[in-house]
């Protein structure tokens, strides 16, 4: 018997890569995001960072009115940009939430072409193992009519 062939390999293949193509689309725009949380991240942690240090000299008397000033203007600096990256973050989720869909779509079309090749891989198998049970039944008969002789 020949060797298993599905008819439908290539609209696999071509459904496979276009999932792989929408999932690298996805995790582009996935990681923009990541990046801006990322920065927002840092700038949290620089501010808390920053406040505990002039905090500390106010504790301890050793502070100028400069470094407060500067203090004042690197916070709502950063402010400004973790709330830009948030604006960013959220105009890129409509983005996100259609290759999502997109993705979930492709996903279904290449598992529906999927299911049909494990289907026909079962009915080439049950063939294949109907063929190898009838050529030993063939053999044997053979061979018990050979020994009748």
């Amino acid at each position: 018997m020949k060797k298993f062939k599905f008819s439908l390999q290539k609209l696999l293949d071509i459904r496979e890569a276009k999932e792989a193509k929408i999932k690298n689309e996805l995790m582009k725009f996935l990681g923009i995001q990541n990046r801006e949380r990322m920065l927002q991240d840092e700038l949290r942690a620089k501010i808390k960072r920053y406040e505990s240090e002039y905090s500390e000299k106010l504790k301890k008397g050793v502070y100028s009115a400069e470094e407060a000033m500067f203090l004042m203007r690197y916070v709502d600096t950063a402010r400004n940009a973790i709330a830009g990256a948030q604006k960013r973050i959220e105009a890129l989720q409509p983005t996100v939430d259609e290759i999502r869909g997109r993705l979930v779509v492709a996903s279904r079309e290449k598992k529906i072409v999927e299911k049909l090749k494990e289907r026909k891989f079962k009915e080439y198998m049950d063939e294949f193992n109907r063929n190898m049970a009838k050529e030993n039944d063939d053999t044997n008969q053979k061979l018990y009519q050979r020994n009748l002789r």
